[in-house]
């Protein structure tokens, strides 16, 4: 199972990650009202960091994540809000990037709303559904995933912790298209700050 640690700010933080859990993913937050704000300063610090790097955006306009990959050395762009087909198409076209377009769930899915958005992207990515975009600590209900219609893989996101694992382990059994977990929170000792011990356990819980 891939791991992706998202809303990490700190160099010595995500350091530490790299070196004792070698995450497939790090997340960094440009959307500026989330608590785990990355500023355009930060990338002389992250920048360099080896490890694949997720830009996390909320409806930002190309110009914005062509600058962060520029600046971060992105090698991926993470779509939160309402970003249209015709906008993702375009940013595949002229990044040429790894995609995750998110999904925030409420009480129901229609997948007739991702299907245009298959032939762009690399992932889908399920979220709770929240107005602060992500970040919540909330589960949403994974029953809902379990009619997924699609070969596409995707990630699962929203409350994931310690204490679900042998659920997740269970949806991941129904459906191998679920290939990655996104994690944040419920790992934090504060807002962009990780335990990483923490996550080092989670990690070998799910995958032993």
């Amino acid at each position: 199972m891939k791991l992706k640690v998202c809303g990490m700010r700190s160099l010595e933080n995500a350091q530490d990650l790299i070196d004792k859990v070698q995450p497939d993913w790090m997340g960094m937050i440009f959307y500026s009202k989330s608590a785990r704000f990355v500023s355009e300063e930060a990338h002389v610090a992250l920048g360099g960091l080896p490890v694949n790097k997720v830009g996390v955006f909320v409806d930002a306009s190309l110009e914005e994540i062509q600058k962060c990959i520029m600046n971060f050395g992105l090698t991926t762009i993470q779509l939160h809000g309402d970003e249209s087909v015709a906008f993702t198409k375009d940013l595949k076209a002229q990044t040429g990037l790894e995609i995750f377009k998110v999904f925030a769930v409420k009480e129901s899915i229609d997948w007739r709303v991702l299907e245009p958005y298959l032939p762009i992207v690399d992932y889908f990515l399920f979220d709770t559904f929240t107005k602060a975009y992500g970040g919540s600590g909330q589960v949403f209900d994974w029953h809902l995933l379990e009619n997924y219609p699609f070969d596409k893989p995707f990630l699962l996101s929203g409350g994931l912790s310690i204490e679900n694992v042998t659920d997740i382990k269970r949806l991941q059994n129904k459906l191998p298209q679920l290939v990655g977990l996104d994690i944040n929170s419920k790992f934090e000792i504060e807002p962009a700050m990780k335990d990483i011990e923490k996550i080092r356990e989670f990690k070998e819980l799910v995958n032993n």
